[in-house]
């Protein structure tokens, strides 16, 4: 049986990094090689973007995570060809590259912590696919 491919939002992946929740024992898993991280350029320069604005000397953690951990990268060229395809289709605008980057990636699981988007998300892919960090901690088990 092949690992779950997980896509993470950038809410997931600052909270896996700072704190020690829900979302910390996600990036374990990956660190482990359970399940393989699914990220798009667009989340990671968002998540260090926001580690340096709100977590200051916490930046280089991601660095170190990810020369640790088997994921897959988006290219940023790629979300930004398919953009145009997803506009209007989340309410936040600032959420479409995550939809783009679920439409060029097709994971298993999609991973927010933000109510609003795992909504669109799954309404637009009529699935279930978008949880919260709890829900996909139960999905692994």
């Amino acid at each position: 049986m092949s690992k779950p491919r997980i896509l993470l939002d950038t809410n997931i992946l600052v909270s896996g990094l700072v704190f020690y929740g829900n979302e910390h024992q996600i990036l374990k898993k990956a660190e482990t090689g359970s399940i393989v991280l699914v990220l798009s350029d667009f989340i990671l320069l968002e998540t260090m973007k926001v580690l340096g604005e709100k977590f200051k000397g916490y930046e280089g953690l991601l660095d170190v995570f990810l020369k640790h951990v088997l994921f897959e990268l988006i290219p940023g060229e790629l979300i930004q060809e398919t953009l145009g395809d997803c506009e209007g289709k989340i309410r936040d605008k600032k959420d479409t590259h995550v939809l783009a980057s679920v439409m060029i990636s097709d994971p298993d699981y999609i991973v927010t912590g933000d109510r609003e988007l795992r909504e669109d998300l799954n309404e637009y892919l009529n699935s279930d696919k978008a949880v919260t960090s709890t829900e996909i901690l139960e999905i692994l088990k």
